[in-house]
Formats: structure tokens, C-alpha cells, sequence
């Protein structure tokens, strides 16, 4: 991968590119032709999960895009009903997805959800037994609390670099912030647009027409302010690829980042979450 070093962000060993192409909700050949447009101009960061029900187009869209395996990050996350109980679940699992991407490895294997049925004492060994055989070359989880990741570091033995969570200046994610920071684990922000509603605030909307830019570069650009974090907005419009892309050269002063900070709200979350989700971190 040839990301700029000022492009990426480190945890563990692993070097993230710091913005990276979402596919959530992405389907069918848009899926397809999105991948491939966001590689051919320039993107090094592709995310993708199983239960996005997506993985066999973003590995057609890596094919088509003819872009080097190595020149670029790629995330699959495997959700809790592919690993109850059964370790052997969840590397079945990340082979599957392996098979549909069409390739060898991913860069990132994440753990989707954290869920009681599912002990963290068997499936975090056996996602490191994973990035020992090669088939990931670093691991980390999704929407999991403090409490979660405690635990789950009892049971790796290789560096948790990921924590992908809802983020964006709607939401308050400060304890969970600094704890992460305290451990060398990077917040990665999905829905760093809050599902749109960044156009609408009027705070955001000012900054961005002060900087001429649009409010979703402006939401990016303060996500990307805090070297702790990394964000994969989603798109199914190749049009918005090179926006988003751009996000990563506005520069926001000190005032600007105070005031879309003071956004947050501790019932800012805009994503619904299954049943089973944790208690969040104030």
C-alpha cells in the first residue's frame, strides 16, 4: 500500500489510510461501479462487512479496478451469528469472505458487534490465530464499549488497532475517545455525515461557505482533525468520491473545531442498533 504518511493513521502495526470509501447499504453493480471508480481515483481505504450482504461486488470492483492488492487497505467485519459458540464459526467465516472478495487477505478483520452469546474468551483467540495464518494482517472490533474491549484484550495476544463506532460531531464519544487513545486503538468513524444531517446544521454550514467547501468536507475534516481517528463515509454516487476525498486538505482553526465540537449531545446517535448492543460509554 503507498499511502502518504501523512495520509494515514498508525496503531499497532498497522498503517491506515485516514479516509476511506464506506459501503453500507451499497449494492448490486452501484457497489460495483463505486468500488472501482474510488481505486482507480485514488482511494487506498475500502470497507466492507458480511452482513452488508456486498463483499462478492467489492471484490468485483477491486477486479475491474485493475488497482495492485497492495496498493490499498480493505476491512471486512464478520457479525455475531457467523461465530456463536464456535471459534471454527468465525474462521470459516473469514474465509468465506476471503473467497468472495477474491483475495488472499484483508488488511482489517473486525469483530462487528459484541454480543453475550458470543464469549469473547474463544472468538477474540481465534481471530488471532487468523492474523497469524495470514488471512488478516491485523484485527480490531465494532461498536464495542470500554467494558468490551477490556475484555477482549485479555484474550489477544496481537495488537486490537480498530474500534469502529458511529461518529460524527452529533454524537459524544469522549470517554470512549481518551480510553482508546490510552490504549493505541483508533476510533474509526462510520456515519460521519449523521445520515445526512450535517447539511442541515447551521453551525457546519457556515464553516463550510467560509471555507468554500460543502458541509460533509467539513464534518470529514474535523473527524480528521484528531490524529486518533480514521472515517469511511459511505457513498453509492461516484460523484461525491472526489468531495469526500478532498475533505482531507481543509484545515479548520481552533475556533471552527471548538464549535462544531460543542455539537455533541449524548443522544446524538442517528444509527439504529440491534437489541443486543452494549450499554454506551457516556
Amino acid at each position: 500500500m503507498s499511502a502518504k504518511n501523512y495520509n494515514i493513521r498508525t496503531a499497532g502495526q498497522a498503517n491506515i489510510p485516514i479516509l476511506g470509501l464506506g459501503t453500507w447499504q451499497s449494492t448490486g453493480q452501484d457497489c460495483v461501479d463505486v468500488v472501482k471508480k474510488a481505486l482507480e481515483m485514488g482511494y487506498e481505504h475500502i470497507d466492507t462487512a458480511q452482513a452488508y450482504g456486498n463483499e462478492k461486488e467489492v471484490g468485483e470492483g477491486i477486479r475491474q479496478s485493475g488497482v495492485a492488492r497492495n496498493k490499498f487497505f480493505l476491512t471486512t467485519k464478520i457479525f455475531p451469528d457467523d461465530m456463536k459458540f464456535e471459534p471454527e464459526k468465525l474462521v470459516a467465516a473469514a474465509k468465506r469472505s476471503l473467497e468472495d472478495l477474491g483475495t488472499d487477505y484483508v488488511d482489517l478483520l473486525l469483530l462487528h458487534w459484541p454480543d453475550d452469546r458470543v464469549p469473547l474468551s474463544e472468538t477474540i483467540p481465534a481471530l488471532c490465530e487468523l492474523q497469524k495464518q495470514g488471512l488478516t494482517r491485523h484485527i480490531g472490533v465494532s461498536n464495542f464499549n470500554i467494558a468490551n474491549i477490556i475484555e477482549a484484550k485479555k484474550y489477544a495476544d496481537v495488537p486490537i488497532v480498530v474500534n469502529q463506532v458511529e461518529f460524527h460531531p452529533f454524537i459524544k464519544q469522549n470517554t470512549l475517545q481518551t480510553f482508546l487513545n490510552n490504549h493505541h486503538i483508533l476510533l474509526e468513524a462510520y456515519s460521519p455525515l449523521a445520515r445526512g444531517d450535517v447539511f442541515d446544521n447551521e453551525v457546519i454550514k457556515e464553516i463550510a461557505d467560509n471555507h468554500n467547501v460543502t458541509p460533509a468536507q467539513i464534518s470529514l475534516a474535523w473527524i480528521l482533525s484528531d490524529k486518533h481517528r480514521v472515517a469511511i463515509p459511505k457513498t453509492s454516487n461516484p460523484d461525491h468520491l472526489q468531495g469526500n476525498l478532498d475533505a482531507i486538505k481543509v484545515e479548520l482553526s481552533a475556533d471552527e473545531l471548538e464549535k462544531i465540537g460543542n455539537l455533541a449531545s449524548s443522544d446524538g446517535r442517528k444509527i439504529e442498533h440491534p437489541d443486543y448492543s452494549p450499554v454506551w460509554d457516556d
